[in-house]
């Protein structure tokens, strides 16, 4: 016996329903993801010496002395940080920073490093995030390949 038409209308009145409420929440942690990196570029001096009382990674709630600001490019390169954990989201991203392109190590670069570093920090702590069930962030850290490899020198823009 097949569904008849009202059950297939009701059906798909469901499922478009149910499409439109997952669009909804989308929308709304791009909106918030949105604000956090915009809030981190646009960051002062001032601002990046104060620590949050969660971490903005995982969002858990630690003892201050259990979490640290994290230099997104690397102290070195740029003042702006974000409060993390100790030692998981910490530790995680200071490792990833060890297998960044080998002239993060070094001091005074130019322009053009010194903004590949950030989008590489970026890049790592929006995948971090991605760890909390949110694969948005993720894909986002990831749309910034290209322009990180032409800022880096290896692709011509």
């Amino acid at each position: 016996m097949n569904l008849n038409n009202d059950s297939i209308s009701q059906l798909s009145n469901y499922l478009d329903g149910q499409s439109m409420k997952l669009l909804d929440t989308l929308r709304l942690e791009l909106q918030e993801n949105q604000k956090w990196v915009h809030n981190l570029v646009y960051q002062t001096i001032p601002e990046s010496k104060i620590k949050k009382e969660r971490c903005e990674i995982c969002n858990s709630k630690e003892e201050s002395k259990n979490l640290e600001k994290h230099h997104d490019a690397g102290e070195k390169h740029d003042y702006r940080t974000a409060t993390v954990c100790i030692p998981k989201c910490h530790s995680w991203l200071s490792d990833r920073q060890k297998e960044w392109d080998a002239r993060w190590k070094d001091v005074n670069q130019p322009e053009s490093l010194r903004q590949a570093f950030f989008l590489l920090g970026l890049r790592d702590m929006l995948i971090l995030k991605s760890k909390t069930g949110n694969s948005i962030y993720e894909r986002l850290g990831y749309s910034y390949k290209e322009k990180i490899n032409v800022l880096l020198g290896r692709w011509q823009n």
